[in-house]
């Protein structure tokens, strides 16, 4: 009982990333209220000052998010001195509400532009915000500033020493709590397809099961990442790791297609259960224990007639095994010496966007235009508290790329609001004048919110509003209709935000699919071309887990675009988005596969096979060319040399004696890829060489 609750927790959070998160913030947040407020005491200073810290110690933790970790340090010491301008500015200029506000939406403006110079812009550009916006909540005089720069200064620290002294990110560390969330992950996706089978026509349980297996393609992906960190590993271990990773990916998402085939068999009924109780069975075992429990779960499965499925459960247990072992038998392969660079030929590139059409300042445009409006319509719900109203504004525009998304916020935010304020109310109630229960409710609704944050941005705001119930009671300012008031600006600054993403330079869902499209299907064109050319010239195929995992990265856009599309939307639509989304998932999937089988087929084939192996990878991505409508050869042409190519690759394989080898799995990868090459010309309009608009 607990253990299933305790892999569910596991689950939910890959590598415990969300809680080691909201952890740190909320002690970075203590941290610095506890450094900052004796010196604001002794100093003689208002205590709400120490806010200012607090704002800081949050965007350093949470939004730096450098490629590399000596960036990610000089990036959060660098914190204070744009959020040092910001207060001065704004503080300077607060006599002339004029002025200070046009000098607000033109820090708006900037906080947004800056973005495009790299990663490092980005927090910086929302300390420089919350800056100037603090100074509303708080309304600082000019002989404040100096206080107000030394609580800046102490949450940039606070949050550095948390994330890269106290708990710092330790990539082994990582990888080990990674390894831990795939078991959970599989045993997750183990328990739905129980669950299926205890409920073979329930659509929700299908949907969780692939909501399951999304999630497992998630923490894959995020483990990929932090092999990259390990400097323990020369680049032939680390590249090892990732294939042990994709292995135990792709044995628990193989083993689905049998499993499933079988619960809609009319003898599923008895087979499944039992093979997902061995399963279960098998992941508990200690990981010396695994092959061999594998084993023996795999014989009795196959004694009931399901070969399919004994397989597919003695690779899962060999895989998990070896995921298990894999650091520790990498120590012995490091003194080899890296392999020396080849030239590549240099891959497409995008024509760069210029003017307007340069999502950055497409973005700090709308962003500006959308909180001037609010900024007008706040003050007609409230003079003195209208920031609230720009701030909503501001912040639906982040990680935001469509109306949609913008529209999925904006209403998120709200919901969470309207439930926050009433939260805030009843918990303002229950504490008011006790101070140490007002900072603990704080702490625990700055924790929670984050820790939700990458979960649901309704939670968040629902945390972060009843947060300043408590807050508003602490510094003795609260009532009621300061609540209301927030949750009316909220609305305010929502509309605000929907109205400018209509009808401000809008960037359609539709076309935002359709451009994260285009960028997979030139990543799948560029995989499938450049694996022919290895193939063919170097006789072996190498180094293929980045290319796909750029593949998966790119599928990964199109679902995110895509879901205002497929969740929110009324059925008008949905089910031919839905569709495309399913087929290029599928495509992922079959190109994952392809690349385990193909690289062990390179070594056992004549070069002849080998040369007709590269054929048919360079057809399948002249088809792909022509999907997305740039061809040299048109798509029926590219299919007919696939096709001829595919035949001949059959006859060599039914000429080969024996059981079946790596060449007969990777001739069923690469005819599954044809066929799913050809349903993406039929959801994409192909025809011919023509693609309808």
């Amino acid at each position: 009982m607990w253990s299933e609750w305790w892999n569910r927790f596991l689950a939910s959070d890959p590598a415990m990333r969300r809680l080691r998160t909201a952890t740190r913030v909320v002690l970075a947040v203590a941290l610095t209220i506890a450094v900052v407020v004796p010196v604001l005491s002794w100093w003689g200073q208002p205590l709400p000052l120490a806010l200012i810290g607090a704002v800081v110690a949050i965007n350093s933790t949470v939004g730096v998010n450098d490629p590399e970790r000596r960036q990610q340090q000089v990036t959060t010491l660098l914190t204070p001195l744009p959020v040092t301008a910001a207060l001065v500015l704004a503080v300077l200029t607060a006599r002339w509400p004029l002025v200070n506000t046009v000098l607000f939406l033109v820090v708006i403006f900037a906080a947004v532009y800056v973005r495009r110079f790299g990663p490092r812009y980005y927090p910086l550009g929302m300390v420089a915000f919350m800056g100037y916006f603090f100074t509303m909540f708080v309304r600082p005089h000019p002989d404040q500033l100096p206080a107000l720069c030394v609580a800046a200064v102490a949450g940039s620290l606070a949050a550095f020493t948390l994330r890269f002294l106290a708990l710092r990110d330790d990539p082994e560390g990582v990888l080990e709590r990674g390894r831990r969330t795939l078991h959970a992950q599989v045993h997750g996706l183990l328990h739905a397809v129980r669950d299926v089978a205890e409920n073979p026509g329930s659509v929700a349980r299908r949907r969780e099961l692939n909501n399951r297996s999304v999630r497992l393609n998630e923490t894959a992906l995020m483990l990929e990442g932090s092999v990259g960190q390990l400097t323990s590993l020369d680049e032939r271990g680390r590249e090892a790791l990732r294939q042990r990773i994709l292995d135990v990916e792709l044995a628990a998402e193989n083993l689905l297609t049998p499993l499933l085939r079988l619960v809609d068999h009319p003898s599923g009924g008895e087979v499944v259960p039992h093979a997902v109780a061995g399963l279960l069975e098998v992941l508990r075992a200690d990981p010396q224990e695994l092959r061999e429990s594998a084993r023996l779960v795999a014989e009795q499965i196959e004694q009931q007639g399901s070969v399919a499925v004994a397989m597919a459960v003695r690779r899962l247990g060999t895989c998990l095994t070896e995921l298990t072992e894999a650091t520790s038998e990498f120590d012995e392969d490091r003194a080899e010496p890296e392999p020396a660079a080849e030239d590549e030929p240099a891959a497409e590139e995008p024509e760069e966007e210029t003017g307007l059409q340069r999502p950055e300042l497409r973005m700090a445009v709308q962003v500006t235009c959308a909180t001037a409006l609010a900024i007008m319509l706040g003050q007609l719900v409230s003079p003195n508290r209208w920031y609230w109203a720009v701030i909503t504004a501001f912040v639906v525009f982040i990680s935001t790329n469509s109306r949609g998304e913008l529209l999925v916020r904006a209403w998120q935010r709200t919901a969470g609001t309207v439930l926050g304020v009433v939260a805030g109310i009843l918990v303002a109630a229950q504490i008011s004048g006790n101070l140490a229960a007002e900072l603990a409710m704080i702490l625990l609704c700055v924790f929670l919110g984050f820790y939700f944050a990458g979960f649901s941005y309704a939670l968040m705001t629902f945390f972060i509003t009843t947060l300043l119930g408590a807050l508003y009671g602490m510094l003795g300012t609260f009532d009621a209709t300061v609540l209301e008031t927030r949750l009316w600006e909220t609305a305010v600054g929502a509309f605000a935000g929907v109205v400018t993403a209509v009808f401000v330079l809008p960037t359609r869902t539709r076309s935002l699919v359709r451009t994260n499209t285009e960028e997979f299907l030139r990543g799948l064109r560029d995989l499938l071309r450049d694996t022919g050319t290895e193939l063919s010239e170097r006789g072996e195929v190498t180094g293929l887990q980045e290319s796909v995992r750029e593949l998966d990265d790119s599928l990964q856009k199109v679902v995110r675009s895509a879901r205002p599309l497929t969740s929110y939307r009324l059925r008008s639509r949905r089910n031919q988005v839905q569709r495309t989304v399913t087929v290029l998932s599928g495509c992922a999937y079959y190109v994952r596969n392809l690349a385990v089988a193909l690289a062990a087929t390179a070594d056992m084939v004549d070069e002849d096979t080998r040369g007709r192996l590269a054929e048919l990878l360079r057809a399948l991505a002249d088809a792909v060319e022509a999907v997305r409508s740039r061809a040299q050869v048109g798509f029926e042409e590219a299919m007919d040399a696939a096709r001829h190519t595919v035949d001949s690759l059959h006859d060599i394989a039914e000429s080969l004696t024996g059981g079946p080898t790596s060449l007969h799995r990777t001739i069923r990868w690469l005819d599954r890829t044809s066929q799913v090459v050809e349903d993406l010309a039929r959801e994409l309009g192909t025809t011919g060489e023509q693609r309808a608009a």
